[in-house]
């Protein structure tokens, strides 16, 4: 059914085992149960690129032989019944990393499918690629960047908190790719004062997204109050997860402050005039199109870049691009070049 729209140029020789049932329209429906209602239309792409997130190196839900990978930034091959807005031919990126439930057995499971050169994913997961970028690019800032915009507008108090317009914010771990995007939603968004954690060597990097202060983690505790003192900070967006971290962050938060965390290192004892909270995007990640398209606004205003990214490798090669993320010395993202 696909065939008519599918130009051979797109589908390279298969990368793994040709035998691998190649993914079709309607997949998703008859895998997965409790999909969105108005989330009827499915996508058939060709995988141009990807990235490397922690959570692709060992997802705990997946069910196995399995395609992994989150992040997409690919061309759209078909389209199934009823698609509004994405038609064959369109640039699209998302991240596909989504936790569900498998049709029959209620089981929790994993969507994904990125380290693949054909995908199927819902509309509903994917929003065209600004023409300011490309796929590499496209590839490596999904995950990163619809986690820290969920982090900060349903955990954070943006944009409902006055205090968003001259705040300090403190991002754990700035030079990753989380936090790099932490760094630089901050700042657009209103922030005073960005303060992040991260290496000497990252100094300058950090600094290029945005943030103001640097803390270099080999040479000094951030949650020494003679680093960051007690009641000074607005927002703290943790992508590290050290022991201990909640309890230290919530000391540093004024009176009305968040600490977000991606990690689960939640405080044992939260102040009353605080609040916490840690959460995991792909719990999330069935209907992310409008986000998407949040971060296109910010991406064409130049609220967003892309981060860096740190090294490119084949498809072929995930096994060197996984020690490569798991050494934890990445700068930004580590990109996977599909075809």
């Amino acid at each position: 059914m696909m065939a008519a729209f599918v130009k051979p140029s797109l589908l390279a020789p298969p990368a793994f085992d040709p035998s691998f049932p190649l993914p079709s329209l309607g997949s998703l429906h008859s895998r997965y149960a409790g999909l969105p209602a108005n989330a009827s239309c499915e996508v058939l792409l060709a995988v141009h690129a990807s990235s490397v997130n922690p959570s692709d190196i060992r997802p705990t839900i997946a069910s196995y032989p399995k395609v992994l990978g989150s992040d997409v930034a690919g061309v759209v091959l078909n389209t199934s019944a009823g698609c509004a807005r994405l038609k064959p031919g369109d640039r699209v990126w998302g991240d596909i990393g989504a936790n569900t439930h498998a049709a029959g057995s209620g089981r929790r499971t994993k969507e994904l499918g990125g380290y693949g050169e054909v995908a199927v994913a819902l509309e509903a997961q994917l929003a065209k690629i600004p023409a300011s970028i490309g796929f590499a690019a496209a590839g490596v800032l999904p995950k990163v960047a619809l986690t820290t915009l969920k982090a900060y507008t349903w955990y954070a108090g943006y944009p409902h908190a006055a205090r968003w317009r001259n705040a300090s914010v403190l991002v754990l771990g700035g030079s990753g790719g989380t936090g790099s995007v932490g760094i630089m939603l901050a700042k657009a968004f209103g922030a005073a004062t960005v303060v992040t954690t991260t290496s000497a060597q990252n100094e300058d990097y950090c600094r290029r997204l945005g943030a103001d202060r640097i803390i270099d983690y080999r040479a000094s505790n951030w949650w020494d109050d003679a680093v960051v003192p007690d009641g000074s900070i607005d927002v703290v967006y943790d992508t590290v997860g050290q022991a201990g971290t909640g309890d230290h962050a919530v000391a540093k938060l004024r009176r009305g402050g968040f600490y977000v965390t991606i990690t689960g290192a939640l405080a044992t004892k939260v102040p009353r005039d605080v609040s916490q909270a840690m959460f995991i995007n792909s719990d999330t990640n069935l209907a992310s199109a409008p986000l998407l398209e949040t971060l296109n606004t910010l991406l064409d205003a130049g609220g967003l870049r892309v981060p860096s990214i740190d090294s490119t490798f084949s498809l072929g090669a995930l096994p060197a691009a996984f020690a490569r993320s798991e050494t934890g010395h990445v700068v930004g993202k580590v990109s996977i070049a599909v075809r």
